[in-house]
């Protein structure tokens, strides 16, 4: 499968991650040039949030790394509560991840979530 990135959140009723997978629409998004990608894969942008004491959701962290597969680095995130956003670093990636960390950090705000722990 192919993809520019991905939306990875714990489902409320089971704890498992749910896993949407997009590509880019913008013609100069998609013709742009991967960076930093290896032999062993490329490189991405990942952000991580997480549910505060109050239950509700608040920026954890973002950094960028190689992975041979980010589907298996995030699955193995299951239990630890964090969702977030993985996307494939190119030439032009840095624009659309700020874009989405600015928007998500103004304007997202999800109540009361209640994860089973120990899943």
């Amino acid at each position: 499968m192919t993809y520019d990135g991905f939306f990875f959140t714990p489902n409320a009723e089971d704890g498992e991650l749910e896993l949407s997978f997009f590509d880019y629409n913008e013609e100069k998004l998609k013709n742009a040039e991967k960076v930093e990608n290896t032999a062993y894969g490329d490189k991405y942008h990942i952000a991580f949030f997480k549910p505060n004491e109050e239950g509700f959701v608040e920026f954890d962290e973002t950094f960028e790394a190689i992975f041979a597969d980010p589907v298996a680095y995030v699955e193995n995130l299951y239990g630890t509560e964090l969702f977030g956003c993985i996307l494939r670093k190119t030439t032009q990636s840095h624009k659309w991840f700020n874009n989405y960390l600015t928007k998500a950090k103004e304007n997202v705000t999800i109540h009361n979530i209640e994860l089973k722990k120990g899943l």
